[in-house]
C-alpha cells in the first residue's frame, strides 16, 4: 500500500484545519493508501485543541502530526520544515502541500492524484484556472505575474498547493531556495512538471489572510528565487538604456527643456544608466561569486526550527 503525506502550514486557525482535515478524510476514502497529515504550527499563539477535535470523524487517515515550530518563521520556511521532515522519513511516495483554511479545496487533491499517477516523476501544480478574491486583488495577482515575467523571462500559475512524488522531493529539499518561496524554487528547478486547473476556494472561517500586502511579500519571495537572472536583465536593460542616452545626446541637437542643452539631457541619462549598469555589475559578480560557498537546503538544519513534534493519531 501506497503512503501519502499532506503537509499543512498553519498559523492561529485550528477551527478551519479541523474542518480541513474531516473534508480530506472524506476526499481520500477511494485512493487505497496510508495517509499521513502533517500540520506545521508556525509559532501560533492558539493552544492546540484536544486530539479528539481534530480526529473524531477520521475513518481514512491514519497518522497525524503536528510539527511545533520553536516561533513565527512565515508561512514559506513552514512549508519548507515540512518537506524536509517528510523527506526525512523516507516513505512516503508523494507529498502534497496545501493551506490549512480551505482556500486549497480538498476535492482537488484529486485531480492532482491522479495527475500524479499519469506522471509519476513530475511535480503536479495547481495552476490557478480561477480566483475567490475581489475585483482588486485579481488584478494585482495579474500584475504580478506580468512582473514576474518581466522580470525573470518565465511565467508562473501556481502557488503552493502541489504534489511532490519521492523522487523529485529528495532534490527539492536541498535547493537553499526553498526557504523562500515553494512555486519559485519549483519553476527554477528545472524538474518535470504537469498542472491541472483549480479554483481558488474561499476560507472556511474567517476573512482571507491573502490580502494586497501578503501578495506583494509572496511575489517578492518568488521573484528573489530568480536574482541572477533578474540582475542579468536589468544589466541588459541599464546597458541599452546606456547606449540610447549616448546615441540621442549626439544626434538630437533640439531645444531642451527650462534651458537645459538636450547634449546635457542625455548627458546625465547616460551617466545614470552607467552607474546603475556598474552597481547591478558589482552586485552580480559578488553574487556568483558566494555561489562558489556551500549553502544548505532545508534538508540541512531544518531541526533548528522545530521545538516539538506531537502525535494525534497513529495507526
Amino acid at each position: 500500500m501506497e503512503k501519502h503525506c499532506i503537509i499543512m502550514p498553519m498559523y492561529n486557525d485550528w477551527p478551519s484545519a479541523a474542518i480541513l482535515i474531516s473534508n480530506i478524510d472524506q476526499v481520500v476514502s477511494r485512493w487505497n493508501s496510508r495517509i499521513t497529515i502533517v500540520i506545521v504550527d508556525d509559532g501560533s499563539q492558539e493552544s492546540m485543541p484536544d486530539p479528539d477535535e481534530l480526529t473524531r470523524a477520521c475513518t481514512h487517515i491514519k497518522e497525524l502530526l503536528v510539527i511545533r515550530l520553536v516561533c513565527n518563521q512565515g508561512h514559506q520556511r513552514a512549508i519548507a520544515v515540512g518537506l524536509a521532515y517528510a523527506q526525512s522519513r523516507q516513505c512516503f511516495s508523494s507529498v502534497f502541500v496545501m493551506d490549512s483554511d480551505g482556500e486549497d479545496p480538498p476535492k482537488a487533491l484529486n485531480d492532482l492524484y491522479a495527475a500524479g499517477l499519469r506522471h509519476p516523476r513530475a511535480i503536479i501544480t495547481a495552476d490557478r484556472a480561477s480566483r475567490s478574491e475581489g475585483l482588486l486583488f485579481r488584478l494585482a495577482y495579474r500584475c504580478y505575474r506580468f512582473l514576474f515575467f518581466l522580470l525573470t523571462g518565465t511565467t508562473i500559475r501556481f502557488g503552493n498547493f502541489c504534489q511532490i512524488p519521492a523522487c523529485q522531493l529528495d532534490r527539492m529539499v536541498h535547493y537553499p531556495d526553498l526557504w523562500n518561496s515553494l512555486s519559485g524554487c519549483i519553476k527554477k528547478s528545472g524538474l518535470p512538471m504537469a498542472g491541472t486547473p483549480t479554483h481558488r476556494a474561499t476560507r472556511y472561517i474567517g476573512p482571507s489572510k491573502m490580502n494586497i500586502m501578503a501578495l506583494i511579500l509572496h511575489g517578492l519571495s518568488a521573484i528573489s528565487v530568480f536574482k541572477e537572472i533578474l540582475m542579468v536583465r536589468l544589466m541588459v536593460a541599464a546597458a541599452v538604456a546606456c547606449l540610447l542616452s549616448a546615441l540621442l545626446g549626439i544626434l538630437y541637437a533640439g531645444p531642451g527643456p527650462r534651458g537645459i542643452s538636450p547634449p546635457l539631457l542625455w548627458g546625465l541619462i547616460f551617466l545614470f544608466s552607467l552607474q546603475f549598469l556598474l552597481t547591478l555589475l558589482t552586485l552580480t559578480l559578488g553574487r556568483l561569486h558566494h555561489r562558489a560557498h556551500r549553502m544548505p537546503g532545508p534538508a540541512g538544519f531544518w531541526q533548528s526550527y522545530v521545538k516539538d513534534t506531537v502525535s494525534l493519531r497513529h495507526e
